[in-house]
């Protein structure tokens, strides 16, 4: 039953992040300030299959944040990688001091361990250099992390019941909003690929990444 309602939810998530995106491209549009406007439940311990998977989602995706830009730091020499990484590193660092604050009271255990996928992205990061590693810095944490992190929010956001957790993801996504348009902005990323997909039969939208890195 769980399962089914995951499945559901995820679905919704996925068409909330479309409707972001396609809002980016319009004028005077920002990519997300997705807080919502519903009321919160009031204060207490219980929580929904939603708010513990917003845990391990959440605390997956600061995991690799963190992890990414600490390898920046150490690998990139260019400026403006230097600045995203560690405007990264805070923006994760607090979002972990927040679930590791919140989640003990209501027995769930934040991953402290980056999962299969996090651990190959950090090991395929590690093997590149120079502009490579520039790069695939502002597509893999600038760009993708941003918008998978959009969708973990905004359903917490929507979907959850425990308070606490509605407030770390409300706190996080204009966050996530500003970082990924900086990303956008250094990379000329753009999202016409995807709403042309959308609007043309036929075609697969797929969002073209961009070879520009701001030196």
């Amino acid at each position: 039953m769980i399962r089914r309602i995951l499945t559901s939810v995820g679905l919704v998530a996925v068409g909330l992040l479309v409707s972001l995106l396609i809002g980016t491209a319009l004028p005077g549009n920002n990519f997300v300030n997705a807080q919502t406007n519903r009321t919160a439940p009031a204060r207490n311990n219980q929580l929904n299959a939603i708010d513990r998977q917003y845990v391990q989602d959440a605390g997956q995706a600061s995991l690799a944040g963190i992890s990414l830009g600490r390898l920046a730091l150490q690998r990139s020499n260019n400026t403006a990688v230097k600045q995203f990484a560690q405007a990264e590193i805070n923006e994760q660092v607090d979002v972990r001091n927040n679930l590791n604050r919140i989640a003990p009271k209501l027995g769930v255990t934040v991953p402290i361990t980056p999962n299969a996928k996090n651990q190959a992205l950090s090991a395929r990061m590690s093997q590149l250099r120079g502009e490579n590693f520039d790069k695939a810095f502002f597509q893999e944490a600038g760009i993708n992390a941003h918008l998978e992190n959009t969708a973990i929010y905004q359903r917490e956001a929507t979907f959850g019941q425990n308070q606490d957790l509605i407030g770390v993801a409300n706190k996080g996504l204009p966050i996530i909003s500003n970082h990924f348009n900086t990303a956008s902005r250094l990379t000329n990323y753009r999202v016409a690929g995807l709403i042309q997909g959308i609007n043309t039969p036929g075609t697969s939208g797929t969002v073209p990444q961009s070879n520009t890195v701001p030196q």
